[in-house]
């Protein structure tokens, strides 16, 4: 678990070296809100398409050979945005970087579920995703003073040296599963539906929120540094607190601490854009790292259950792929309506209202079909 878990921070230090910039980035190659949709659905489209035929080569042919593809190409692929030129480019590298990513992230989920024993899938899980947001939560602090020293495009160097340093890391150290030669059973059932479609939904609404979030910092005129440390703090707070919310999700179940994310992250969305003082939205970041911490656990819990039967690797990759697809939709309406309310921060309010909306709308579902 701790081999596992650690080459799975190294990459999300990568992964979270983009979050704060990338809007910045594609707004200073011309693009327009929706444009800025695009470049993040981009990521997701692809991710969506290849998360369930990674996890099923993974279930084939091995996690350890599968992360390892994955992880050359992921370095390869992150030094093309250095070359993009306009919104279109960096669109088709997005794209193809979010097939590489497919098949790492996902592949060492379920590694950590396999590695665990039964009932402890929540508590795995949550240790398992405490390395990836711990290395999320480091990678836009080391991002924004990265992009402040030495601008842009050395960010993306920086992860690509990451990639190639964590290929290294996972060929010597990353122990391979021994896969079970069964036939996989992937028949849905009512529980698997009301999490895949939690997922979908809760993405919608938190991928909105990343699209636009550092837009509205830098509207308010804070660094790219500053914008930095207030994503960090979200996903920081998260890293720390999940092991202790999937063991909890273990013990009760995932209504309760599904039906407090969802309500708590209600309120934080609408009230980030009315809040401009930095120790409030310090505050809010904080509290919005506690809603998804409560929550994500929970849901693979319910997925990795049924992957104990054959096919972790497929069913961690389609709840994957359940969230990249919410990562797609909602960053596209959001754009549009961005634009369509003219920008600025009143385009950014009715945004995040929407994206709280969404959030609420995801537990009525998951109410409606978990029992």
């Amino acid at each position: 678990m701790y081999v596992i878990s650690l080459s799975a921070f190294t990459v999300m230090v990568g992964v979270g070296v983009i979050a704060p910039l990338l809007p910045i980035f594609a707004e200073s190659l011309g693009a327009s809100g929706l444009w800025i949709g695009i470049i993040f659905s981009a990521y997701s489209l692809s991710r969506m398409v290849f998360l369930p035929v990674a996890g099923k080569l993974s279930d084939i042919h091995g996690r350890k050979k599968t992360m390892l593809i994955g992880l050359f190409l992921y370095s390869i692929l992150s030094l093309l945005y250095i070359a993009s030129s306009d919104p279109v480019q960096l669109s088709a590298v997005r794209f193809l970087h979010g097939i590489s990513s497919a098949m790492i992230i996902p592949v060492a989920m379920a590694a950590a579920v396999d590695s665990s024993s039964k009932g402890e899938e929540g508590y795995a899980l949550g240790t398992f995703n405490r390395s990836l947001f711990l290395g999320m939560a480091s990678g836009p602090i080391i991002g924004g003073f990265v992009s402040d020293l030495f601008g842009f495009k050395a960010t993306f160097l920086a992860i690509s040296l990451l990639g190639f340093l964590t290929l290294l890391l996972t060929f010597w150290t990353f122990p391979e599963v021994e896969m079970r030669r069964r036939e996989v059973k992937t028949a849905v059932n009512k529980r698997i539906t009301a999490a895949l479609l939690f997922r979908f939904i809760n993405s919608m609404g938190r991928g909105s929120m990343l699209s636009f979030f550092p837009i509205y910092l830098g509207l308010l005129g804070y660094s790219a540094a500053t914008i930095g440390i207030l994503i960090s703090t979200n996903l920081l707070v998260s890293a720390l607190i999940q092991p202790t919310s999937g063991k909890f999700s273990d013990r009760i179940g995932a209504r309760y601490p599904v039906a407090l994310s969802a309500i708590l992250s209600a309120i934080i969305l609408i009230l980030i854009p009315k809040t401009v003082e930095i120790s409030f939205l310090l505050g809010l970041s904080f509290l919005l790292g506690i809603s998804s911490a409560l929550a994500i656990p929970a849901i693979g819990a319910l997925v990795a259950v049924e992957g104990r039967n054959g096919g972790m690797g497929q069913l961690m990759g389609t709840l994957s792929a359940a969230k990249s697809s919410g990562r797609i939709v909602g960053p596209l309406i959001s754009g549009a309506i961005y634009d369509l309310f003219g920008g600025g921060i009143e385009g950014i309010g009715i945004a995040f209202s929407f994206a709280a909306l969404l959030s609420i709308a995801s537990l009525l579902i998951f109410l409606l079909l978990e029992k």
